[in-house]
């Protein structure tokens, strides 16, 4: 089976609704991406939009945090493929125009990580900032026999990238939801 690093669709998003954090979180902005379920969420975290610059609400919407927010669209599309593997946190997507809420959307917290990152297959750089080593990777390489079973999830030690599996991609693919963009990487 084949794997993808999980990309949202810039090339496409003329008209997508992009929303910008509106409220000081009083959080760490990438407490979602490190793969631990948050015990405690407020569920008044809002996003804007300005409908001049999109109109479209797509499945994966676009934010200023990077944040996967999924539609019940998608949630309900996906859910019998990623089990206990997201956690949905509820948030507030608002037209900054006239206060209208764009309803059904949530924070989709991957929070399976696994050590699946094969370094001897894949193109990275190593360097040091204030004396901790950085591991940016260029190309990554998967090792099948531990992303076997999962149809989504984060990497250890990098958890800001996520990454599906070819099924995951072709639900996606046949239910014509929008928002995504896929980069196949090396499994080996």
């Amino acid at each position: 089976m084949k794997y993808y690093k999980l990309i949202y669709d810039f090339e496409n998003d003329d008209d997508y609704i992009g929303c910008t954090a509106s409220d000081k979180l009083n959080l760490n902005q990438y407490i979602v991406c490190e793969g631990n379920k948050i015990e405690v969420w407020n569920d008044d975290i809002s996003f804007d939009f300005n409908p001049d610059e999109g109109k479209v609400g797509t499945d994966y919407l676009g934010n200023s945090y990077g944040w996967l927010i999924f539609s019940e669209n998608l949630i309900n599309t996906i859910n019998h493929l990623v089990n206990d593997s997201i956690q949905y946190l509820a948030i507030i997507v608002r037209n900054k125009k006239n206060n209208t809420k764009l309803l059904g959307y949530h924070v989709a917290n991957v929070c399976k990580v696994i050590d699946a990152l094969d370094l001897g297959n894949s193109k990275y750089d190593l360097f040091e900032l204030d004396d901790k080593k950085i591991l940016s990777v260029e190309k990554y390489a998967l090792r099948k026999e531990v992303i076997k079973d999962y149809n989504i999830f984060k990497l250890e030690n990098d958890t800001i990238p996520t990454f599906v599996s070819e099924e995951f991609k072709n639900k996606i693919e046949e239910d014509n939801l929008t928002g995504f963009q896929f980069l196949e990487v090396k499994v080996v």
